[in-house]
Formats: C-alpha cells, structure tokens, sequence
C-alpha cells in the first residue's frame, strides 16, 4: 500500500475482512477464530489476508480502535457541556450505536475486546474538580464509585438492548437511559 489513501480495491478487500470478523464475532470468542477460517468465509486467499494485516489481533484492533475514535467524538461533545450526559447527545450516541449494531454488539460481546474500559476511561473526569463540574452534587471521596455505577449501568442497557433486537427506537431507550441517569444522580444525598 504506497501512500496514506489505499485505492478501491484494497478498500473493499479490507472492509469485507472487517465485516467477515464482525460476523464471525457475533457466532463465537476472538481467540476460536482461525486466519483460514476468516479468509474461506471473507472468499479471500490467507495470502491476501496477509496482505493487508499481520494477524486477528490486528483486524480486530483496528476496528476497535477505529470505533473508539469515533465514540471519542460523542464524548468531547458531552464534556463541552456543562452537566450530565443528556439528550440530544446521548440520542445522537444510540442512534450511532443503532446504526453500527453489529460492530457494537459484536465488541460487547467479546471477552477480548477493550472497547468498554477505553470508552470509560475516556468518559471518565480527570480530577474531584472536573466531576463536580459535571456533577455538583456528587461527593468527592466515592464519585469514583457514582461514575462507575452509572456508565455500567448504561453499558447494562444498551447490551440488553441489543441483544434483544432494539425492539424500541432510539428515542425511547434515550430517554429512559437519560431519566434513569438524571435520577441517580439528583437523588444523591
């Protein structure tokens, strides 16, 4: 691949690698995924495979990473504001999520994914000062325990929620997610 732009055809040989993971992702654990396996099921050769990435590890890590860049964004708009995580960034969050629920569920469902702890930790306030910027009725010894409460909460809801087929619409989960959120929170004492 010469350049940082890999031209259409390398495009489409590394996207239907990516999605032939995700699928595969969906059925079974990282670890039990062979290069044959992946390459048969993709309709490529292992030396095409290896073309493109070293190994699973690298595919996967790729993808993960790529979806944290992008989470990323939703998280830098929720700190520009003062508050907590609310409608409509969390709407635009889970309509994102809605939109890639492959991927997503894919990622949560793996033992070997680090998507959650990342997501977490960049969500995460840095010091006492910026959580009670954000949460001003939180206490500063425990809010550690507050954040963590509250995001596996959420992580809790949208894995149930796709799990169970989004049976409700993005606005519905929003909404309950943002009343669940803003209750735990004000009732703080």
């Amino acid at each position: 691949m010469e350049g940082n732009t890999p031209d259409r055809r390398v495009r489409k040989t590394q996207d239907r690698i990516r999605k032939t993971l995700i699928g595969l992702l969906l059925e079974k654990d990282l670890t039990d995924i062979t290069i044959s396996e992946l390459a048969g099921a993709a309709d490529i050769n292992r030396g095409t495979f290896y073309l493109h990435y070293r190994d699973i590890q690298d595919v996967f890590s790729q993808i993960e990473d790529e979806l944290v860049g992008e989470f990323s964004q939703y998280i830098t708009t929720y700190k520009s504001h003062s508050g907590l995580l609310r409608m409509p960034t969390l709407g635009e969050l889970i309509r994102y999520i809605s939109m890639n629920e492959k991927i997503c569920r894919a990622l949560l469902r793996s033992r070997d994914s680090t998507f959650i702890a990342r997501i977490i930790e960049l969500s995460r306030p840095g010091s006492k000062q910026e959580f009670r910027q954000y949460y001003r009725r939180w206490d500063g010894e425990v809010c550690d325990y507050y954040f963590d409460f509250v995001c596996h909460g959420s992580i809790a809801i949208l894995r149930r929620w796709l799990e169970s087929g989004m049976k409700e619409s993005v606005e519905q989960i929003s909404l309950a997610m943002d009343k669940m959120i803003t209750n735990c929170i004000e009732n703080i004492k």
